[in-house]
Protein backbone atom coordinates (compact mmCIF):
# COMPACT_ATOMS: atom_id res chain seq x y z
CA UNK A 1 0.00 0.00 0.00
CA UNK A 2 1.36 3.38 -0.78
CA UNK A 3 0.72 6.44 1.12
CA UNK A 4 2.30 8.76 -0.83
CA UNK A 5 -0.34 9.61 -3.04
CA UNK A 6 -2.56 10.54 0.28
CA UNK A 7 0.04 12.69 1.67
CA UNK A 8 0.10 14.50 -1.45
CA UNK A 9 -2.98 14.78 -1.85
CA UNK A 10 -3.71 15.96 1.87
CA UNK A 11 -0.79 18.33 1.47
CA UNK A 12 -2.32 19.86 -1.52
CA UNK A 13 -5.70 20.69 0.16
CA UNK A 14 -4.20 21.86 3.18
CA UNK A 15 -2.23 24.39 0.88
CA UNK A 16 -5.13 25.69 -1.02
CA UNK A 17 -7.07 26.40 1.97
CA UNK A 18 -4.20 27.90 3.73
CA UNK A 19 -3.77 30.08 0.47
CA UNK A 20 -8.11 30.74 0.68
CA UNK A 21 -7.38 31.86 4.27
CA UNK A 22 -4.08 33.99 3.78
CA UNK A 23 -6.64 35.76 0.75
CA UNK A 24 -9.78 36.04 2.71
CA UNK A 25 -7.41 37.65 5.56
CA UNK A 26 -6.47 40.22 2.74
CA UNK A 27 -9.76 40.54 1.78
CA UNK A 28 -11.22 41.54 4.98
CA UNK A 29 -8.29 44.06 5.37
CA UNK A 30 -9.10 45.71 2.31
CA UNK A 31 -12.52 45.57 2.96
CA UNK A 32 -11.89 47.61 6.76
CA UNK A 33 -9.43 50.20 4.84
CA UNK A 34 -12.37 51.09 2.53
CA UNK A 35 -15.10 51.04 5.18
CA UNK A 36 -12.71 53.20 7.50
CA UNK A 37 -12.22 55.61 4.32
CA UNK A 38 -15.90 55.90 3.95
CA UNK A 39 -16.62 56.64 7.47
CA UNK A 40 -14.00 59.31 8.24
CA UNK A 41 -15.73 60.75 5.20
CA UNK A 42 -19.21 60.37 6.79
CA UNK A 43 -17.44 62.00 9.73
CA UNK A 44 -15.89 64.99 8.03
CA UNK A 45 -19.14 66.00 5.97
CA UNK A 46 -21.30 65.29 9.93
CA UNK A 47 -18.71 68.08 11.16
CA UNK A 48 -18.84 70.44 8.00
CA UNK A 49 -22.70 70.55 7.99
CA UNK A 50 -23.96 73.52 9.94
CA UNK A 51 -27.63 72.30 11.60
CA UNK A 52 -30.55 74.31 12.11
CA UNK A 53 -32.77 71.96 13.48
CA UNK A 54 -34.20 72.83 17.39
CA UNK A 55 -32.58 70.30 19.00
CA UNK A 56 -31.09 72.54 22.10
CA UNK A 57 -33.46 73.25 24.42
CA UNK A 58 -32.80 74.90 28.03
CA UNK A 59 -31.90 71.71 29.21
CA UNK A 60 -29.35 71.44 27.79
CA UNK A 61 -28.25 75.55 27.39
CA UNK A 62 -30.36 77.45 30.53
CA UNK A 63 -31.95 80.38 29.40
CA UNK A 64 -32.03 79.75 25.52
CA UNK A 65 -36.29 80.00 25.92
CA UNK A 66 -37.72 79.82 22.97
CA UNK A 67 -35.66 80.67 20.43
CA UNK A 68 -35.70 82.71 17.06
CA UNK A 69 -33.21 81.35 15.59
CA UNK A 70 -30.20 78.41 15.68
CA UNK A 71 -26.99 77.53 13.92
CA UNK A 72 -25.12 74.87 15.23
CA UNK A 73 -21.72 72.06 14.80
CA UNK A 74 -20.88 69.02 15.67
CA UNK A 75 -16.82 67.65 16.20
CA UNK A 76 -15.57 64.47 17.20
CA UNK A 77 -12.29 65.31 18.41
CA UNK A 78 -11.35 61.63 18.80
CA UNK A 79 -11.30 58.80 16.27
CA UNK A 80 -15.18 58.17 16.07
CA UNK A 81 -14.54 55.27 13.31
CA UNK A 82 -12.79 53.67 15.82
CA UNK A 83 -14.10 49.80 16.11
CA UNK A 84 -12.08 49.73 19.96
CA UNK A 85 -14.59 49.68 22.67
CA UNK A 86 -14.98 53.21 24.29
CA UNK A 87 -16.55 56.57 24.27
CA UNK A 88 -16.34 58.86 21.55
CA UNK A 89 -15.69 62.16 22.25
CA UNK A 90 -18.31 64.80 20.61
CA UNK A 91 -18.11 68.58 20.92
CA UNK A 92 -21.02 70.97 19.99
CA UNK A 93 -20.91 74.41 19.22
CA UNK A 94 -24.03 76.79 18.18
CA UNK A 95 -25.07 80.15 17.56
CA UNK A 96 -28.08 81.19 19.02
CA UNK A 97 -30.70 84.19 17.89
CA UNK A 98 -32.18 84.83 21.56
CA UNK A 99 -35.92 86.09 21.97
CA UNK A 100 -36.06 89.40 23.08
CA UNK A 101 -37.52 88.33 26.65
CA UNK A 102 -35.24 85.35 27.04
CA UNK A 103 -32.30 87.45 26.32
CA UNK A 104 -33.47 90.25 29.28
CA UNK A 105 -34.35 87.43 31.90
CA UNK A 106 -30.50 85.48 30.70
CA UNK A 107 -28.65 89.32 30.92
CA UNK A 108 -30.51 90.00 34.72
CA UNK A 109 -30.04 86.31 35.62
CA UNK A 110 -26.15 85.94 36.08
CA UNK A 111 -23.81 88.67 36.27
CA UNK A 112 -21.86 89.63 32.81
CA UNK A 113 -18.66 90.70 32.43
CA UNK A 114 -16.47 91.20 29.35
CA UNK A 115 -14.69 88.68 27.76
CA UNK A 116 -10.66 90.22 28.01
CA UNK A 117 -9.64 91.07 24.44
CA UNK A 118 -13.11 90.27 22.82
CA UNK A 119 -11.40 86.83 21.08
CA UNK A 120 -13.46 83.73 21.44
CA UNK A 121 -13.09 81.10 19.10
CA UNK A 122 -16.09 79.89 16.82
CA UNK A 123 -15.85 77.46 14.44
CA UNK A 124 -15.27 78.46 10.99
CA UNK A 125 -18.59 76.92 10.01
CA UNK A 126 -20.43 79.39 12.21
CA UNK A 127 -18.49 82.58 11.98
CA UNK A 128 -21.05 83.80 9.37
CA UNK A 129 -23.94 84.20 11.70
CA UNK A 130 -21.67 85.91 14.05
CA UNK A 131 -21.35 89.53 12.97
CA UNK A 132 -18.41 91.52 13.62
CA UNK A 133 -19.47 93.85 16.39
CA UNK A 134 -20.39 91.66 18.77
CA UNK A 135 -19.11 91.89 22.25
CA UNK A 136 -19.11 88.69 24.26
CA UNK A 137 -19.43 88.59 27.92
CA UNK A 138 -19.34 85.95 30.13
CA UNK A 139 -20.67 84.78 33.31
CA UNK A 140 -18.75 82.22 35.65
CA UNK A 141 -21.61 82.11 37.24
CA UNK A 142 -23.45 80.90 35.05
CA UNK A 143 -21.04 78.43 33.34
CA UNK A 144 -20.72 76.51 36.64
CA UNK A 145 -24.72 76.11 36.93
CA UNK A 146 -24.43 73.58 33.72
CA UNK A 147 -22.75 71.75 31.41
CA UNK A 148 -22.47 74.50 28.41
CA UNK A 149 -20.08 76.89 28.16
CA UNK A 150 -21.52 80.38 27.15
CA UNK A 151 -20.73 83.80 25.99
CA UNK A 152 -23.72 86.22 25.43
CA UNK A 153 -23.59 89.44 23.60
CA UNK A 154 -27.03 90.85 25.52
CA UNK A 155 -26.90 93.64 23.13
CA UNK A 156 -27.96 91.76 20.70
CA UNK A 157 -30.08 88.76 21.90
CA UNK A 158 -26.99 86.43 20.75
CA UNK A 159 -25.71 83.45 22.38
CA UNK A 160 -22.69 81.30 21.75
CA UNK A 161 -22.64 77.99 23.69
CA UNK A 162 -20.08 75.00 23.86
CA UNK A 163 -21.02 71.48 24.87
CA UNK A 164 -18.87 68.60 25.21
CA UNK A 165 -19.81 65.09 25.45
Amino acid sequence: MNRRPLLVTVVAVAGVVLLAACGGVFWLARADRGQERDCAAQVAADEATVRTDRHWTAQDVPGIGEYAEIHWQVDHPSFACSRAPGPTDSRYQGIVRLAPADARALAAGYPWTPVAGGAVEVWPGLRAYVPPEVRWRRSPAYDAGTRAGVEFDPDRALLLFTVAD
